[in-house]
């Protein structure tokens, strides 16, 4: 069309009786007017209102305008624009000329006053179906944010994740809109380790949990159905999820068994851990396919030696009656016939972790002397009804009876000790990917020749056979064209130079068989892996194909959560003194390579770069994610009323009066330049607004100290800090992980390794504290089989679940030594009511600053106890006063509730953190919630330190990325009236 969006059109014609289309195509309406010379026998009568084709005929000596098509987009989908959309184009990108077997396009006559279009169609043209939609796309590349390169392959009925599952992938899938509904099969590429895999339990995890739903809606659907009589839906949810990996993908899952637990979704890894193309060279026959695509595995060694764990092999049998950290020591070779027992009991394990009959409210009979401690026992009353019993327990040295019990099975999972030990591999899995041949076109005047009536045309389109005139049986291939060979993709992960040469020498690539239609290589690479002469060779010799880079030296360390950014910037203009920009460069790698020119004999992948396959192969650069302009994005939520009431927090926190009167106040107070960063502030999963728990806190003169480390804690400390980031890592003396809930310690490993690598040659000696319940200390054991992430420089605390709850757990207390180590003088921690094992803790400095931190929990007065005279409590504060229910319900607190355990124990300065995700940018503040004046507080200056604390209490709430001084807490408070009137009317 000559620029006409026929949108509008669409919507307000009526439908009419009976609208033709061309060839039988339901989108595309023909104005009899400028065609007469159309046959009406050639047209089939469309099943919704259609566009119509205004300009140009389909006569044979009238040549047809040059137009592009553009699929309806989701909103114009929900104003009943189903198809497609027509305009003349105006400029569009290069044409990537497609290599080898192309699927054949029609060819539009040339204009010269017109560029050549991204899509075109002549008087022969079909429009293909949505069902015949073929495409993949880059969804993350190496960021801050997400350091990995994901794909997703799209098929109408199916989806694939192909490539990295690094930390940070489902926070980009949330900020990029991207449904995960019809992922059934995962490909994991490169090596089985954090890097690659980080983000995978996340992923698990969330997609497991939007099945349940999807499944309790459609119960509730059906129940109503039945009551109405109407006819049930069918359950179409995931019957199964599938991964597919190297060496160790497995071992990996199962050392998740302990806090990863879900029903009803049976997981398949598909662990590949020998070459199949090392028996027979060339053989083309595909290792994996379904309905949608092949795929062969091509699993690459590294030229150097595989790295060997340093400690001995074990076994402990499932259900061995052993501690947590108890090593059964093996020869350090095992037999062909023990690894595969290993491996069957590592994959039964996997098994019950997703897909196990085990009920939460079901209980056990047994005996108080052999119930394992601590746990909930009930017993019956004396008329059967159970009761909770709360007598005497075996082990406080007093003789107790052997009564029966009843207490709730643990899960599975829990009944594991240990896993049987594996070795680290140095394998790195790289994939070619090809969809099946498609029919060719139906060629209607053959299957008139046949006798074949029309309404039997889609049976041989679908490959059945059907009887014709005289009795003949036609065949598909009578009436079809020639097929269109499968088109596809190689994805290739190469974390060093030491793959390379193996890589290369790939049987597959001279496999004409497997090579036939393979149009693009994905690259995924590690550093300057990308200038080496033998691979660019490589891409030289196969210069037919487009190669796409992607690595931490070639993409741009561009913001690709645009949203958390842009809330950053709007509080930044209300108050930048606690809430800096995310640092970014659009022009820089994350390894700070300029990116400046163009590379020769390959292109960077961008995140949101897309190549479609079928109908017609098509690079689809406008789908590429621009670099967001944040000022841009942010000014529209920043009123003029906001940025006044800010100027006036300005102006009362610089007045000397104001700072003398809260320099006379806190004088008592240690550490007041000690710097609060909330990295993440959300609960239970990532947020566009709110990466899950972590908390750094900073103390000059001792170190640094992370409270939890949710998943992309690593990335939102790149974010915060940096090029000084080496210099925070060297400094950090410890991390604490409240309990096992993925979302508070999915980022250990990766912080931990971090620190590792870079303090490893600097500092070879230094030790990182690790403190938490024993169970997550076993975790990482177990994870240190998989990659050598620096598991022998920690120094672990461990603390024990205890048969009473009710009393505070064994404080640890630091020698002389630790102390010049790690800067504390001990650690205290309590049980506190969330889950198996959640501990609240509190960390007093040497200098004598005390910090509380509660972890998840309801209100604890035995935390409060504990903390008594902190001076900093961070507390979770999920939800607001009026879902207390809720709280009660997850076992979380409200925001009264935490306010009121530091209140109870006295806390100068109270941080509440951990909101539920519902709150996306502000939890709901209630004027009693108010903080009392500076006034108040200088009128108790000379009173005691209990006294002083009841009147000298300030609470801030965090948001992610703010920095607060202990001392700057009174300032921060006044720019909070600002702070929620810009939230009042926000508009995501």
């Amino acid at each position: 069309m000559t620029g006409l969006h026929v949108l509008k059109s669409v919507m307000s014609r009526p439908r009419r009786g009976l609208p033709f289309s061309l060839r039988g195509n339901p989108h595309l309406d023909i104005v009899p007017r400028l065609s007469p010379s159309l046959d009406p026998s050639r047209l089939a009568k469309a099943p919704l209102p259609t566009a119509a084709l205004f300009n140009g005929t389909l006569g044979n000596t009238v040549s047809y305008p040059i137009v592009s098509v553009f699929r309806a987009s989701p909103t114009e989908q929900y104003l009943n624009a189903r198809f497609l959309l027509f305009r003349r184009p105006s400029e569009t990108p290069p044409q990537v000329t497609p290599p080898q077997a192309t699927p054949p396009q029609a060819t539009p006559p040339q204009n010269s006053l017109s560029p050549r279009p991204r899509y075109y169609i002549d008087p022969e043209a079909q429009v293909f179906s949505r069902r015949m939609l073929n495409w993949i796309q880059i969804i993350t590349t190496p960021t801050a944010d997400s350091n990995g390169t994901c794909f997703l392959l799209h098929f109408d009925d199916k989806r694939y994740l192909f490539g990295n599952l690094a930390e940070g992938v489902q926070r980009a899938v949330t900020q990029r809109k991207i449904g995960l509904n019809k992922v059934e099969d995962v490909f994991l590429s490169g090596l089985v380790n954090w890097q690659q895999a980080g983000g995978l339990f996340g992923l698990l995890l969330t997609v497991a949990d939007m099945h349940a739903s999807a499944k309790e809606d459609i119960r509730a659907a059906n129940e109503e159905h039945k009551k109405k009589g109407r006819k049930q839906r069918p359950d179409d949810t995931l019957r199964k999820l599938s991964i597919h990996g190297g060496k160790n993908l497995t071992h990996l899952l199962a050392t998740a068994r302990r806090f990863i637990f879900r029903k009803g979704m049976p997981l398949e890894p598909h662990e590949i851990r020998n070459d199949p193309r090392l028996a027979e060279q060339h053989a083309s026959q595909p290792d994996w396919q379904d309905t949608n695509i092949n795929v062969w595995y091509m699993p690459v060694q590294s030229a150097r030696p595989t790295p060997t764990s340093p400690r001995k092999r074990t076994h402990d049998e499932y259900t061995e009656d052993t501690g947590p950290d108890t090593e059964a020591s093996l020869p350090p070779t095992s037999s062909a016939s023990e690894i595969e027992k290993d491996m069957q009991l590592v994959e039964t394990v996997v098994t019950q972790m997703f897909d196990s009959d085990w009920k939460m409210d079901a209980l056990v009979e047994t005996t108080l002397h052999q119930v394992k401690l601590p746990a909930k026992l009930f017993v019956r009353d004396h008329k059967g009804h159970l009761e909770l019993y709360d007598g005497p327990l075996p082990g406080n040295g007093d003789e107790v009876p052997d009564i029966p019990v009843l207490v709730r099975q643990p899960w599975p999972g829990a009944m594991v000790p240990s896993l049987p030990r594996t070795n680290h591999s140095n394998q790195s899995m790289c994939y070619i990917v090809k969809g099946h041949e498609r029919r060719g076109k139906f060629n209607p005047e053959a299957a008139e020749r046949f006798g074949i009536p029309k309404f039997d045309y889609k049976l041989l389109t679908s490959g059945q056979n059907v009887v014709g005139k005289d009795g003949v049986v036609v065949t598909p291939d009578m009436v079809l064209g020639e097929s269109v060979p499968g088109t596809g993709f190689a994805i290739v992960d190469l974390p060093d130079s030491s793959y390379i040469e193996a890589l290369v020498n790939r049987t597959e690539w001279s496999n004409s068989n497997i090579m036939k239609g393979i149009l693009v290589i994905f690259w995924n690479l590690g550093r300057d892996v990308v200038n080496d002469s033998r691979l660019q060779d490589f891409m030289r010799k196969l210069s037919s194909i487009q190669h796409i880079v992607t690595s931490e030296d070639s993409c741009p360390n561009m913001i690709s959560l645009e949203s958390v950014t842009a809330q950053a910037y709007k509080l930044r203009c209300v108050d930048p003194d606690r809430f800096p920009l995310p640092i970014y460069d659009n022009e820089h790698s994350l390894a700070d390579t300029s990116l400046t020119g163009t590379p020769s004999g390959y292109e960077r992948g961008r995140t949101g770069k897309m190549i479609q396959f079928a109908p017609h192969f098509l690079n689809e650069d406008d789908k590429i994610v621009p670099f967001p302009n944040i000022e841009t994005l942010a000014r529209g939520g920043l009123s003029k009323q906001v940025l006044r009431m800010a100027e006036q927090a300005r102006k009362k926190t610089s007045d000397p009066e104001f700072l003398a009167k809260v320099e006379k106040v806190e004088s008592d107070i240690p550490h007041r330049d000690a710097e609060i960063i909330t990295l993440g502030t959300g609960s239970a999963q990532p947020s566009k607004y709110r990466n899950v728990s972590a908390t750094l806190l900073r103390v000059p003169g001792y170190g640094n100290y992370l409270f939890d480390c949710g998943e992309s804690t690593l990335g939102q400390m790149r974010r915060t800090f940096g090029k000084e980031l080496p210099d925070v890592l060297r400094n950090l003396k410890g991390i604490w992980i409240s309990h096992l809930h993925a979302d508070h310690h999915l980022g250990t490993a990766s912080v931990i390794k971090t620190w590792h690598e870079e303090t490893r040659a600097s500092q070879p000696t230094a030790k990182l504290l690790v403190a938490s319940h024993t169970h997550m200390i076993q975790w990482l054991r177990e994870y240190a089989d998989v990659e050598e992430f620096g598991f022998d420089r920690l120094t672990t605390v461990k603390f024990q679940q205890q048969a009473d709850a009710r009393k505070s757990l064994q404080p640890h207390v630091f020698t002389t030594g630790e102390t010049a180590v790690f800067g504390l003088r001990s650690i205290d921690a309590c049980l506190v009511n969330h889950c198996f094992g959640a501990l609240a803790t509190v960390f007093t400095f040497a200098s004598g600053l005390r910090v509380a931190y509660s972890g998840d929990c309801r209100p604890s007065p035995l935390f409060a106890s504990i903390g008594r005279g902190a001076h900093l409590l961070i507390h979770e504060s999920t939800f607001d006063d009026e879902l207390r229910g809720d709280a009660v319900a997850k076992k979380h607190s409200t925001m009264s509730e935490a306010i009121e355990v530091g209140r109870r124990m006295g806390a100068r300065r109270i941080l509440l953190t951990h909101f539920s995700q519902r709150y996306q940018q502000v939890p709901l503040f209630e004027e009693h919630l108010d903080i009392r004046a500076v006034a108040a507080a200088v009128e108790g200056s000379d009173a005691s330190t209990e006294e002083k604390a009841k009147v000298d209490e300030v609470v801030l709430v965090a948001f992610d990325y703010m920095r607060v001084k202990l001392g700057d807490f009174r300032k921060a408070q006044a720019f909070l009236p600002a702070v929620q009137k810009l939230f009042e009317n926000w508009v995501d």
